[in-house]
């Protein structure tokens, strides 16, 4: 509208018209009406679209909020792609699906509709795919239908294609049934009391009939729109590029640096210890070794990534990587955010006396906007070790256990301030902030809760591995995969051509 707006009156003049407002001096005017005529364009476009992008994403949000999440593994983008899947089915109109192509647009429409909630930067996102990807989906439908046909459709494993389209070119003789039956209903006004009773009794059988019949469309209408909205969003989700048994063998690169023993048989959870020089995190490490039963030697403060090898309940394998203190600087908080994306759960160390410091709600903050960028991604669950609560005032008072839900003393009311503090700071919920007490001094103390938590959260950690996978799988452009593909193409082609080309040579009849 604003190119138009700027456009049109210069192309409406032709040379002469300008020649002729120049020499009666109303130039200045046109220029002046032609701003005033861009300017208003644009500020009737600003405010339409202002308009359209709160009436489109508050309805967005609060479906969110509302809708019953199809997957709890999917991103905030497919969630968001799934309430616009389920507006649609809440809408849609049986009685409008009256023919083959209204139900291919009411499923383009659910594609659609999915496709722009994931990939909202693009201006066409419907063909925001490969082909194996397209070949992959297929598959997948392919073997949801064949057991649906064979064990919900009568006969469904007995009749062919033939047998089918046959089926369908005689629908028409269920109208003529209709009319006829009218005719019989015609017929028997001979005994007009007979035909009242059965035109009643029939009436209500329609009327319930009708009742279940509406009712029964309506749900397979929204099934069809729900299983095209969930094959949609696999599909622009990127869930596709990668099959579930290259997954399942997949080990990330992030993994074999870090891992000192041989390739392992599959991806490990992965457990990131941080936080700031002095919070205790080689100490967590080395308590939590201890209370889960692993060989760890006690550690010393390490300097840099240093990867151990625990077991946690709920999970198979686990490596527990100690990282190096956090720097003041924002450079040094956006290269630890950006090293947070090779976990799937994080563990933050708080000093109890240090429990307000910036430098640790800067970078969680920094992580969290590390994820919040990358859409196809998931922010893994994050818990703070809340270290040091011994030197809580009073300090001379330690004498655990501490009930810190209901504090009886002030020491308890020290630690419970302390939870209280980091929660607020690190914007975490008060059940993931454990306080523990891994010095050297006395006994660790209450390990085995922040063992438990940590089992609690790695069901949600698996969600973040899993998408944190499919990106480390997914395939990449290189030289060496393009130069790979060129010459399997070029070897195809010659065992496809070199056979016709040896059977045409040896035809040939020698000359005499």
């Amino acid at each position: 509208m604003v190119v138009l707006a700027l456009l049109l009156p210069l192309i409406s003049l032709v040379p002469l018209g300008w020649l002729w407002l120049w020499e009666n001096g109303y130039a200045l005017y046109w220029l002046a009406g032609a701003l005033a005529v861009g300017i208003g364009a644009y500020s009737v476009q600003a405010m339409a679209l202002r308009r359209s992008v709160a009436q489109t994403a508050e309805p967005l949000q609060d479906a969110i909020d509302t809708v019953m999440p199809g997957d709890p593994g999917w991103t905030q983008r497919e969630q968001a792609a799934w309430a616009a899947v389920e507006a649609l089915a809440a809408d849609v109109q049986p009685s409008g699906l009256t023919d083959r192509d209204k139900v291919l647009n009411l499923g383009l429409r659910t594609v659609e509709a999915v496709a722009r909630q994931i990939h909202p930067e693009d201006r066409n996102p419907l063909w925001k795919f490969t082909v194996p990807e397209a070949l992959a989906l297929v598959e997948r439908v392919s073997a949801d239908l064949r057991p649906f046909v064979a064990d919900n459709i009568p006969l469904g494993d007995q009749l062919t294609v033939g047998q089918v389209l046959k089926i369908y070119q005689w629908r028409s003789a269920i109208g003529m049934a209709e009319k006829a039956y009218d005719i019989w209903r015609l017929i028997r006004l001979i005994n007009p009391v007979t035909a009242a009773a059965q035109e009643a009794r029939e009436q209500i059988t329609r009327h319930l009939y009708a009742t279940v019949r509406d009712q029964l469309a309506k749900r397979l209408a929204q099934g069809y729109v729900r299983e095209v909205g969930r094959a949609a969003i696999d599909l622009y989700g990127g869930r596709l590029k990668v099959s579930a048994a290259e997954l399942a063998g997949h080990v990330s690169a992030s993994t074999l640096r870090d891992r000192s023993a041989g390739r392992p048989l599959a991806e490990p959870l992965r457990v990131l210890v941080a936080g700031k020089a002095g919070s205790g995190k080689s100490s967590v490490v080395n308590a939590l070794s201890k209370e889960i039963g692993a060989h760890v030697d006690v550690l010393p403060p390490t300097r840099k990534f240093q990867a151990h090898e625990l077991e946690l309940a709920g999970s198979a394998s686990t490596l527990v990587i100690d990282s190096p203190g956090i720097g003041a600087t924002p450079k040094e908080h956006g290269r630890f955010a950006s090293k947070a994306g090779e976990f799937d759960l994080i563990v933050w160390t708080v000093a109890a006396n240090d429990a307000a410091d910036t430098i640790d709600r800067d970078v969680i903050a920094g992580i969290r906007k590390y994820y919040a960028d990358r859409t196809n991604r998931r922010l893994p669950p994050i818990l703070a070790a809340l270290t040091h609560i011994d030197l809580l005032p009073p300090r001379e008072a330690w004498s655990p256990p501490y009930a810190t839900d209901t504090p009886a003393n002030d020491k308890a009311r020290s630690i419970r301030r302390a939870m209280e503090t980091v929660a607020g700071n690190l914007s975490l919920g008060l059940d993931d902030v454990v306080p523990v007490s891994v010095g050297t001094e006395q006994a660790p103390y209450n390990v085995e809760r922040l063992t438990a938590r940590i089992a609690a959260l790695v069901p949600e950690a698996r969600r973040a591995q899993f998408l944190r996978l499919m990106e480390d799988a997914a395939p990449r452009w290189s030289a060496r995969r393009l130069g790979r593909q060129a010459s399997n193409a070029v070897l195809s082609a010659t065992r496809a051509v070199t056979p016709a080309y040896l059977k045409r040579w040896t035809s040939r009849k020698p000359r005499a």
